[in-house]
């Protein structure tokens, strides 16, 4: 997170104070760019490879809203952008997101700056929030219907469970058929020595059931 320069800490306790937010978020094929600002803003010579010769734009109908930064001990709360998602108008960017891999774990910048009573820029544009976007729960109904980014801090997004098992392995090393083999035998098809189970029949916790066959260890189904 970067901090506003000796400039902008001198406009933030003037008497007139005139933000401007700007936002990156980095799905690949459509990379969303856009300010608060009543006019596009184009950057150069900031140092900054995520601003530097790129436009943002003040009115990129898409984009609705994104929620405030709330900081706190821990790290920062999740932040939403809110994108539209219409079945026809924004087809084109529900085709890119409905790729996962387009969007999930990449990154999400925001940036400010102010503005004196004259709309002149005081001090440079500091980044206030960068992380990672991590889910994207789709709400409302198709004439009304929104996507919701959810983008978390780096910390949270590299310290959140991943998912994986050792049935993952051969994702790291495709040469490794020890998952594959540890499956084999508790089947039964390598003579694991375990006992041949009824399987679960229906009920609350299990509605669909599962059929009989198979090895059971500690009271679970094995396939």
């Amino acid at each position: 997170m970067g901090r506003p320069s000796n400039s902008a800490v001198t406009a933030l306790n003037g008497s007139y104070i005139k933000p401007a937010f700007i936002c990156y978020l980095d799905i690949l094929g459509d990379p969303v760019r856009v300010t608060t600002w009543p006019a596009d803003l184009t950057f150069s010579n900031t140092g900054d490879p995520d601003l530097d010769g790129y436009t943002f734009g003040a009115l990129r109908p898409e984009f609705i809203d994104i929620t405030e930064v709330k900081f706190q001990e821990g790290g920062s709360e999740t932040v939403t952008a809110r994108l539209s998602g219409l079945i026809l108008p924004n087809n084109d960017l529900l085709n890119i997101l409905n790729v996962e891999a387009n969007w999930r774990g990449r990154v999400a910048r925001l940036w400010q700056a102010i503005y004196n009573e004259d709309e002149v820029q005081q001090g440079a544009f500091w980044n206030y929030y960068t992380g990672r976007m991590v889910g994207m729960p789709i709400s409302g109904s198709p004439d009304e219907q929104t996507v919701e980014l959810t983008i978390e801090t780096y910390l949270a997004s590299l310290s959140g469970a991943s998912n994986r098992t050792y049935l993952d392995q051969a994702d790291f090393d495709p040469a490794d058929t020890s998952a594959e083999a540890a499956i084999a035998i508790a089947n039964g098809t390598q003579g694991n020595g375990l006992s041949g189970g009824g399987g679960y029949g229906g009920g609350s916790d299990y509605p669909g059931g599962y059929g009989g066959g198979g090895a059971t260890w500690n009271n679970v189904q094995l396939y």
